[in-house]
């Protein structure tokens, strides 16, 4: 299982060499909350590769623009599935043709989305009878 915490830069550890390398890995997520879909680039960053391969994911808020390598923008709180796929570019997010080299679970934590709170409305109230 993978953890990734909300607005920070992640290590992520995974097995991958066993099954097959690339320059470049795709992930792709997906709620189990809401079956919405994030894709996400990054490089292996592991000293060691052929024991394990590490990744930097940062999850970005959602008032950020396009997220950039490395960063995924996550929705919602919870269970997702990890796909992780070997991928020859950088900017590919497509994940048909490519090969599929791991999946499982994550678990997305951190500070919850703002509630609203309702402010507004008539502040004086009429009591009858009195």
């Amino acid at each position: 299982m993978i953890n990734i915490a909300r607005n920070t830069a992640n290590e992520v550890a995974v097995t991958l060499t066993e099954y097959g390398t690339a320059t470049y890995y795709l992930f792709e997520l997906k709620s189990d909350t809401t079956e919405g879909v994030q894709y996400c680039v990054a490089q292996d960053t592991s000293a060691f590769p052929n024991r394990f391969n590490k990744f930097e994911i940062t999850e970005v808020g959602p008032g950020t623009p396009t997220p950039t390598a490395g960063e995924v923008k996550l929705g919602n709180d919870g269970q997702w599935r990890y796909y992780i796929y070997a991928n020859s570019s950088s900017s590919n997010l497509d994940p048909t043709g490519l090969t599929l080299l791991e999946q499982g679970i994550v678990k997305v934590i951190g500070t919850p989305a703002t509630s609203e709170v309702y402010t507004g409305g008539n502040q004086t109230y009429t009591v009858y009878g009195e």
